[in-house]
């Protein structure tokens, strides 16, 4: 009965740190795959997303001044995005990043009569007025026709009235005879961010500021 005793006594302790061991050995293997899966998910986050912080009133009444927003870096833009573009090395004073609505691309036509916005599409021959609900002008502006070329990109601003953008036939581009191109697209800011900048502001990152 002694022996039985013993023998049952050693095999219970021998099972007892086996399963302790096994239980250790799971949960620091849990651990590491939520760090590894933490670490994972930061660099993709930033290095997909930027902050971009707003200053100006050019996007109003989408955005303006005090909104904090993501953006996501590449220049992969369609038409009616809202886009961050890098200037700084066409050496303007005081202006770094802008942020706009990309209104036409490579191949189109754009032209404004009477605060309405026409475009003609790449490869149509017809203009179409443009639906744009987030525009906003104190009163009713025209510009003439641009010609978007080969890896251009003509833009606006929400706030028609109060906006440096690609209009250098009315004085109002950065630029005097020339429009912006693709490569000057530093980030796309997704349309949920705009929904949800209220919420966004908590979250740390990049600030890009913008006029």
């Amino acid at each position: 009965m002694k022996e039985k005793q013993l023998r049952d006594g050693s095999l219970y302790e021998y099972r007892y740190r086996y399963r302790a061991k096994r239980s250790s050995s799971l949960f620091v293997l849990v651990l590491g795959l939520i760090v590894v899966a933490a670490l994972c998910f930061r660099i993709y986050w930033t290095s997909t997303f930027g902050g971009v912080y707003v200053d100006g009133m050019s996007m109003y009444p989408t955005l303006e001044t005090g909104d904090e927003l993501l953006m996501k870096y590449g220049n992969d833009a369609e038409r009616g995005d809202v886009i961050v573009l890098d200037v700084r090395h066409y050496g303007f004073s005081g202006t770094q990043f802008l942020i706009k609505r990309l209104i036409a691309t490579e191949g189109d036509a754009v032209y404004c009569e009477d605060g309405q916005v026409y475009i003609r599409y790449a490869g149509t021959d017809e203009f179409t007025a443009l639906y744009e609900p987030y525009a906003h002008s104190e009163y009713p502006y025209d510009f003439g026709l641009y010609e978007v070329g080969e890896d251009e990109i003509f833009f606006l601003g929400d706030n028609r009235t109060n906006s440096r953008d690609s209009r250098y036939m009315e004085g109002l581009s950065h630029l005097e005879d020339s429009l912006y191109t693709v490569d000057d697209i530093y980030g796309v800011v997704p349309d949920w961010s705009v929904r949800f900048k209220s919420i966004l502001r908590w979250l740390p990152g990049m600030r890009v500021s913008h006029s």
